[in-house]
């Protein structure tokens, strides 16, 4: 635990003008319960990395690809659909 602990405090540690280096497409997923992760944390990568968008899955913790995988699947399957269009206009 007390690993855990200090790796929530320290890591990762990128910064503002790091994260809006970022150009790739990002879809934060945050579980509505969460034991790990602050919902603040993931609405600030949201805001902060350009062009993410955040999503929340209801009724789940940090281990909603075990709770409920249909739910956590769907929308990392919307995420790929609106993604790969994108990639295959830019490969021509």
């Amino acid at each position: 635990m007390e690993d855990v602990g200090l790796m929530q405090r320290t890591q990762p540690n990128y910064s503002k003008q790091d994260l809006a280096k970022i150009s790739v497409p990002v879809r934060i997923v945050q579980s509505e319960r969460d034991e790990f992760i602050q919902r603040e944390h993931a609405e600030y990568l949201a805001w902060t990395i350009p062009g993410a968008s955040l999503i929340l899955l209801h009724g789940v913790s940090h281990f909603a690809p075990l709770q409920r995988p249909e739910q956590f699947n769907t929308a990392m399957l919307v995420f790929v659909d609106e993604v790969l269009p994108a990639a295959a206009d830019m490969n021509g």
